[in-house]
């Protein structure tokens, strides 16, 4: 994977007839997000465009656009985008009304059941076996997702293309060996990083 922070321009030569990946990190919203957290929240998407729109002058435009739980595609996709991705979704859509398509990146009921597997572990449980199954069906959802990102961007990125996917720095998935991925990481990632760790060692998240 190739980490570019501060913007630099990649030799396009050497990425020439390649399949081509920038991985951009989302974060997941809650209701009453802070204005401090807005802020930092529209820095980090204007940062993530210019740090596209840069890549995309050395290695061609993005034509497939993947997102993390995204299980629609067309104007269902678009208004399942805008709900997974209120922040990061002005400059998803331009892409996608430009040069991009959206594709189906995951399975609606596999994303559905790890959701609630999720929910289950949040309300603490009491009884140890129903603990221990909601863990295992936490981690067997988890690991089906992952697999089917891989599997959906194999199948749909074609040789030379260009594609961005948007998803959580924490996910699990195993790109196939060729393709190049390109860590979107503009500076107000850490700034945004720092603040929500700070939330959460106070008990704010």
């Amino acid at each position: 994977m190739t980490t570019l922070s501060q913007f630099p321009k990649p030799d396009a030569g050497q990425y020439s007839g390649r399949r081509k990946l920038f991985l951009v990190p989302t974060f997941a919203m809650y209701p009453g997000v802070e204005d401090e957290e807005r802020g930092l929240l529209d820095r980090y998407w204007s940062e993530v465009r210019d740090h596209v729109h840069n890549l995309e002058r050395s290695l061609g435009p993005v034509v497939r656009v993947y997102h993390e739980s995204l299980f629609a595609d067309g104007d269902d996709g678009m208004r399942l985008l805008e709900q997974l991705n209120p922040f990061g979704y002005s400059f998803i859509s331009a892409m996608c009304q430009s040069t991009a398509e959206l594709v189906v990146t995951e399975d609606r009921e596999t994303v559905e059941e790890h959701f609630d597997w999720q929910r289950c572990l949040s309300i603490g449980l009491m009884s140890e076996a129903v603990r221990n199954a909601a863990v295992e069906g936490y981690r067997r959802t988890a690991q089906s997702r992952n697999e089917q990102v891989r599997e959906r961007i194999d199948a749909t990125l074609a040789e030379g293309e260009t594609g961005s996917l948007f998803i959580s720095e924490d996910h699990g998935v195993q790109f196939p060996a060729d393709v190049q991925v390109f860590y979107v990481a503009p500076p107000a990632l850490d700034a945004l990083k720092r603040w929500l760790g700070e939330r959460m060692r106070a008990g704010g998240g």
